[in-house]
């Protein structure tokens, strides 16, 4: 059995893989390397701890799918999906609705870029409170 499947088994962290070695490097194109944010610590990891932790992420990030908690319509977070999808799938259902009398409009927006500084709970709110569809998120 492997570190990572015993780490996950008996939910101990083995040692060798707490294991790190830090760098210090110089970041590219600065001017003068006297100060300190002209360089860039990295932490070099073992390979076995790197392979682990993408195993525990992928285990982690496919459970929500085992359970059924996932919605069909949900995009975000989601492997293999992205944006470009969910706008491809409301383009396509626009004619559909136009054919069955149904006045249709499309926006598409990138909140988080068009909006940086909004905080989503707070625009969630205001979407409610407006009786704006909470599907546009």
């Amino acid at each position: 059995m492997g570190l990572t499947k015993v780490a996950i088994y008996t939910e101990r962290h083995p040692v060798v893989q707490k294991r790190a070695s830090r760098v210090v490097i110089r970041k590219p194109g600065n001017d003068d390397y006297t100060k300190v944010k002209a360089y860039r610590s990295i932490s070099l990891l073992s390979s076995m701890e790197q392979v682990g932790e993408k195993v525990v992420a992928e285990l982690l990030s496919e459970e929500p799918h085992r359970r059924g908690l996932v919605i069909v319509g949900q995009f975000r977070s989601r492997k293999g999906r992205a944006a470009i999808d969910r706008a491809a799938i409301m383009v396509d259902r626009a004619p559909a609705s136009w054919t069955n009398g149904h006045i249709t409009g499309i926006l598409l927006m990138n909140f988080k870029a068009a909006f940086p500084s909004v905080l989503k709970g707070r625009l969630d709110d205001v979407m409610k409170v407006r009786q704006t569809d909470g599907d546009l998120m």
